[in-house]
C-alpha cells in the first residue's frame, strides 16, 4: 500500500468510507426465461474526504475487474508470475485522500444469471472475447458458454454502472460533487463496463480510464459514427505490452479510430507487463501508472491536484516509435 506522503508532494485528506450504500435493484436468476427471478441490491462503497470541500468537486466511479466472474468492490488483486494488480478500491482511497469523492460500484455477475438489457449496446454481441472467459470459467468448475451468453452478462453489467453514476449524479449535492466533472475508470471487466457505459449509453462524463478493458473496435467504430456531433468524453486507455491477446489487437485500432474521429485520446503502455501491473508499475514515458491516470484527470476536469507541477500528456506507444 502507498504511504500518504508517496502520493503527492502535499498533505492528504484523511477520509470516511461509507459502505454498502444501495443505489438500485436489478433481477437475476434468468435460467433461459423460465426463471424463477428475483431482485437484488445493486450496492457501492464511497471514499469521501473526512471534511467536504465547500465547493462541488470532481469525483470517480469505478469499477473493479474479473472477466465479469469474479472480484468486488471491494477487491480485485490479482496476480501472475510477472506482477499483481491494484484494487480498485485502492485507487478510490488514493483519489479520496486528494480531495475527490470516489465510488466503488459492485455489479452482477455472469454466476448470477442476470436478466437481458432493455437496452443492449454491443453492436455484434456474438462476437464479443471469449479466451479470458473460457479460461477463467474452467479455472472456477463452470461450464462453457456461448458469447450471445456472455454478451449478456456484460450488457447487465454496463447496466449497472451506468446505473451508479445516475446515482452519484442525482445525489451529487449529498456528496459533494459536480455532476459535469465525473470521470469514469476501471480495469478489465471493470473497465469494459465504464467505457461501454459511457460511450454506448452515454451517461455523461468528462473523462473515462480503461485499464485493459477496451471497447470493441466495431462498437467503438458505431458510437464514434453516431455521436459524430455530440460531444463525447475523453479517453485514456492504459494495457501491458504483453497484455491479453484482444487487448493488444483492440487498444491500438480504438485509439486509431478516436484520433480518426478527431475525439481525445490518449494511450499508455506498460512496458514488459501482462494483464496484471499495479498502480505504481512505470510506463514509457517514465510516470507511473497512478500519475498517468491523475494527470489525465487534471486535464478533464480543470482542477490541478498539485500545484505548480506541469500536467503531462501520455503520448501513443506507436508515436514514440
Amino acid at each position: 500500500m502507498v504511504r500518504p506522503s508517496e502520493i503527492l508532494g502535499v498533505s492528504v485528506m484523511s477520509i470516511r468510507t461509507p459502505r454498502d450504500i444501495v443505489f438500485g435493484h436489478a433481477r437475476i436468476g434468468y435460467n433461459k426465461g423460465q426463471g424463477p427471478m428475483q431482485v437484488v441490491a445493486l450496492k457501492l462503497d464511497a471514499y469521501l474526504p473526512a471534511v467536504p470541500g465547500r465547493a462541488a468537486t470532481p469525483a470517480l466511479v469505478l469499477a473493479h475487474g474479473g472477466v465479469f466472474h469474479r472480484g468486488s468492490k471491494e477487491s480485485d488483486i490479482f496476480s501472475s508470475d510477472t506482477g499483481t494488480t491494484t484494487a480498485i478500491a485502492e485507487y478510490c482511497r488514493r483519489f479520496a485522500m486528494l480531495g475527490f469523492p470516489s465510488f466503488s460500484v459492485q455489479y452482477r455477475l455472469a454466476q448470477m444469471d442476470p436478466e437481458p438489457s432493455r437496452e443492449p449496446v454491443l453492436t455484434r454481441p456474438d462476437d464479443v472475447p471469449m479466451s479470458r472467459v473460457s479460461v477463467m470459467r474452467a479455472k472456477m468448475g463452470l461450464p462453457p458458454i456461448e458469447p450471445s451468453d456472455m454478451a449478456r452478462f456484460m450488457e447487465a453489467a454496463f447496466d449497472d454502472v451506468a446505473e451508479a453514476v445516475r446515482f452519484v449524479k442525482a445525489r451529487h449535492v449529498d456528496y459533494g460533487v459536480d455532476p459535469e466533472r465525473i470521470v469514469l475508470g476501471g480495469f478489465s471487466a471493470g473497465a469494459r463496463c465504464v467505457t461501454y457505459a459511457a460511450y454506448g449509453k452515454r451517461v455523461g462524463v468528462a473523462g473515462v480510464f480503461s485499464l485493459s478493458g477496451p471497447l470493441m473496435p466495431v462498437d467503438a467504430a458505431a458510437y464514434l459514427a453516431c455521436g459524430h456531433d455530440l460531444p463525447l468524453p475523453a479517453l485514456l486507455m492504459i494495457s501491458g505490452e504483453r497484455d491479453l491477446d484482444y487487448v493488444c489487437t483492440f487498444v491500438p485500432e480504438v485509439e486509431r479510430q478516436f484520433r480518426a474521429a478527431e475525439r481525445r485520446v490518449e494511450w499508455a503502455q506498460v512496458p514488459g507487463a501482462t494483464h496484471f501491473y499495479s498502480s505504481e508499475s512505470h510506463t514509457l514515458d517514465g510516470r507511473t501508472v497512478f500519475q498517468v491516470i491523475r494527470d489525465s484527470i487534471t486535464t478533464w476536469v480543470g482542477q490541478q491536484i498539485e500545484p505548480g507541477r506541469a500536467t503531462g500528456i501520455a503520448k501513443s506507444p506507436a508515436d514514440r516509435s
